[in-house]
């Protein structure tokens, strides 16, 4: 194992999955105008950015798949926290939260240029997310199985019993590869509690709401960033409770911000930054590790050309 990301076979393979579905149209449609044909192609792969720091990922590589894949010479590379911003507001100016096991917010100005926060993974950020938030609620049921008192819930006790079995809580997860998973799917217990009213679960809730806010309001505030936002992810749409709380706290701030649903998702907002490859290509700039667009097929040996370039700036 050489630590390689795995990323350019599973996209060789959908691209390869895509072009049988594709030949058998053609085939229908032999005797007419209407072929279907690929123009350009667009990814928004999760962890784009760490795997590319790291060495794991080569976004070129990335390009290459999909040109020579599919047969387009105009293809895009980007974080999904891009795509998941697109999709949600359509293509439109503004910030966007994403809220699902991590938890990050994504912002675009007026010149292009991109503003991420949070995102940084459990370990050193990501509050109020999934993840964060099973955490947090394991805590407290692990005080309650101890006897301590500030913020101990016995009712998450019992709910991570159910949910993690009857051991030490904590303890056994340090070894498991899927430790991040099980706390995510435990913030639904977390979450529910708070419905019912458990205070410890609610108090939870509320530093979530309030950290998801302030990572909102981050990249909100950039200049010649729109005062228009939405959310996107599974939390935020299972649990309308949290994201009223969150808006509530945006608006307090910002009372000027217009709240949207979300117009779609992430597959959305790629097939938004295709398209934009097609029709308005000077208005997709470059720069790597977050978007990586590249015009046409380099011959071997030639560094890739990339039009134009812009920052992503943390908040």
């Amino acid at each position: 194992m050489d630590g390689r990301s795995d990323a350019p076979d599973v996209i060789r393979g959908l691209c390869q999955d895509l072009m049988v579905e594709l030949d058998a149209a053609r085939a229908i449609e032999r005797s007419t105008a209407g072929a279907p044909q690929i123009k350009a192609a667009a990814v928004g792969l999760r962890g784009m950015m760490a795997m590319d720091r790291a060495g794991r990922l080569d976004p070129y590589s990335l390009h290459d798949v999909l040109a020579h894949s599919l047969g387009t010479e105009r293809t895009a590379v980007s974080t999904d926290a891009v795509t998941a911003h697109l999709g949600a507001l359509g293509g439109r100016g503004g910030a966007v939260l994403v809220v699902g096991t991590g938890a990050v917010a994504v912002a675009v100005d007026e010149y292009a240029r991109w503003y991420l926060a949070d995102g940084l993974g459990f370990l050193v950020g990501d509050q109020g997310s999934g993840g964060w938030i099973g955490r947090e609620g394991l805590t407290a049921a692990n005080k309650a199985r101890d006897g301590r008192e500030d913020g101990a819930s016995h009712v998450l006790l019992r709910a991570a019993e159910r949910h993690f079995g009857r051991q030490r809580h904590g303890v056994s997860l340090d070894s498991r590869p899927d430790a991040l998973s099980l706390l995510a799917g435990f913030a639904r217990e977390v979450l529910a509690a708070a419905k019912a009213g458990d205070p410890a679960s609610v108090a939870i809730r509320a530093t979530a709401a309030a950290g998801l806010a302030d990572t909102l309001r981050a990249v909100l505030g950039h200049p010649g960033v729109e005062a228009r936002v939405a959310t996107t992810g599974k939390l935020m749409a299972n649990v309308p409770e949290l994201r009223a709380l969150v808006m509530s706290h945006v608006t307090e701030a910002r009372p000027d911000v217009e709240i949207l649903p979300a117009v779609g998702e992430p597959l959305d907002g790629a097939l938004v930054l295709a398209r934009r490859l097609l029709e308005t290509p000077q208005g997709v700039p470059s720069n790597r590790p977050f978007l990586s667009v590249r015009m046409g097929t380099p011959a071997p040996g030639q560094v890739p050309l990339e039009s134009g370039t812009a920052s992503i700036v943390p908040a």
